[in-house]
């Protein structure tokens, strides 16, 4: 018994290590999950980051081909007419500007102070109707039509639906359409309660805003429905709206003939081309400085050149011819300053338009300078007496004109600018600018003139009295 041993077998060691063993594994597969998680993680945010960039790719994809779509078709399209007044022209007369009683088209639609004429363009839809064709028709041809009318004007109309327009459209058009027939026809056969022959005021203003360029309809959809409800006999829509015309601004037969068949846009087109200047082409004069201004009337007056008015259908035809400047007649009115500013700003907005009128207004800016410029061409008829006052046709000429920009190299007017200023320049011009200007200035001349004539006769008084002393 005293030989045996007692082993004594120590566990806890092993089972430490055991337990640091397993704590080592648990914490390595924690480990394992935490990456497990973390690159699931990742990998659900790049999925969805990836969606997102998606996302925006196509949006943007989209974006980029309606402007391609939009630049090949109605923005940059030839049949965008129909624009607003660009803010380039001050508002000089807002009425010769803006509708006055009726809205046409959409950019004025809904105003309230023009809503109370909505009612009548009913009335005017139902005499429309009677004459043949039913609402029907009107309306049908209207919605084939639809989209060619939207492309016709500049703004973006995506916010009137298509029912909205095309009850717009038919309306003013029947509208448009009968109210030409019924001022050309002088109201023949109209109601007692005729809504514009029982107040003839209104027609002055009416065919106002027939001709502003922010209440045009499209020409070709008032030529069908003008056509589509005329009988065998009638007259055309070209000639119906010229003998209208004529009511404010009177011309001979002979001289709209030419543009009863023009290519137009709408009214105003075709009423900016039959008054353009007959033979008369823009020519370009590189002599001549671009931006170089012609003098006022006073100046020029000054200098010798004459003033005279000139009969002509046309007041865009100016000539100049041995010292005299030949101007036609104009009265700023109401009517004048709608189509002056109206034709500006056409030919402003439409790239294919000539620029006459902005050659004219520019023309007429150079030659007024002040209230006394107008007052000059008044009494030579140039401005006619039964205009507004020279504070307003000074106005209209500067502002019109600093908005309108000269180009004097390629004005029709270059020529006539360029033997304006020939003269101008000349010695005798100069002569007669600086010493003969005024009846003060001619006397001091011939004062002067005098005292040294009479100052040679004395000196050649007393050689010859001192010679017959001496001599």
């Amino acid at each position: 018994m005293e030989n045996q041993a007692i082993i004594v077998i120590d566990e806890s060691e092993p089972e430490n290590e055991i337990t640091e063993i397993g704590e080592e594994n648990g914490e390595a597969s924690r480990h394992s999950q935490d990456l497990g998680a973390g690159n699931q993680s990742e990998e659900e945010d790049e999925d969805a980051h990836g969606r997102e960039l998606d996302y925006y790719m196509d949006l943007i994809e989209s974006r980029l081909d309606d402007r391609r779509n939009g630049s090949r078709g109605e923005r940059r399209s030839s049949s965008v007419c129909i624009f607003p007044i660009p803010n380039t022209i001050p508002v000089i007369n807002d009425r010769a500007e803006k509708p006055e009683i009726v809205s046409i088209g959409p950019y004025h639609r809904g105003i309230a102070s023009l809503t109370d004429f909505e009612e009548y363009k009913w009335i005017f839809l139902e005499r429309f109707v009677s004459r043949g064709n039913s609402l029907r028709f009107y309306l049908h041809q209207m919605m084939e039509v639809e989209g060619a009318t939207r492309c016709c004007y500049s703004r973006d109309l995506s916010s009137i639906s298509k029912k909205d327009f095309v009850e717009m459209m038919l309306l003013d058009t029947c509208f448009v359409v009968e109210l030409l027939r019924h001022i050309g026809n002088n109201g023949d056969s109209s109601p007692e309660d005729d809504p514009i022959f029982t107040r003839p005021l209104l027609i002055p203003p009416l065919i106002r805003d027939l001709l502003k360029l922010e209440n045009q309809l499209p020409i070709f959809v008032l030529e069908n429905f003008f056509n589509w409800s005329k009988g065998e006999k009638a007259k055309t829509f070209r000639q119906l709206a010229f003998e209208v015309f004529d009511l404010v601004l009177p011309r001979s037969p002979d001289a709209i003939f030419p543009f009863l068949y023009a290519d137009a846009k709408h009214l105003l087109d075709l009423f900016h081309k039959s008054l353009l200047p007959p033979n008369r082409v823009m020519k370009t004069d590189r002599r001549r400085p671009a931006d170089q201004p012609m003098q006022c009337v006073t100046l020029l007056m000054s200098s010798g050149i004459k003033f005279k008015s000139r009969t002509s259908e046309c007041f865009l035809d100016i000539k100049y011819n041995n010292r005299e400047l030949q101007i036609p007649s104009i009265t700023i009115n109401d009517f004048t300053s709608t189509v002056l500013i109206n034709c500006v700003a056409w030919e402003q907005c439409h790239e294919e338009s000539s620029s006459y009128f902005i050659d004219y207004i520019s023309f007429m800016n150079c030659l007024i300078n002040q209230s006394a410029d107008v007052a000059f061409l008044c009494s030579d008829g140039i401005i006619s007496e039964f205009s507004q006052d020279y504070h307003y046709v000074t106005t209209l000429f500067k502002q019109l004109g600093k908005s309108s920009g000269f180009k004097v190299r390629d004005c029709y007017l270059s020529e006539e600018i360029r033997e304006i200023e020939a003269y101008y320049s000349s010695n005798w011009a100069t002569l007669k600018r600086v010493y003969f200007s005024s009846p003060w200035s001619f006397i001091s001349v011939f004062s002067a003139f005098l005292l040294i004539l009479l100052t040679l006769v004395q000196t050649i008084m007393s050689v010859w009295s001192y010679e017959r002393q001496f001599g």
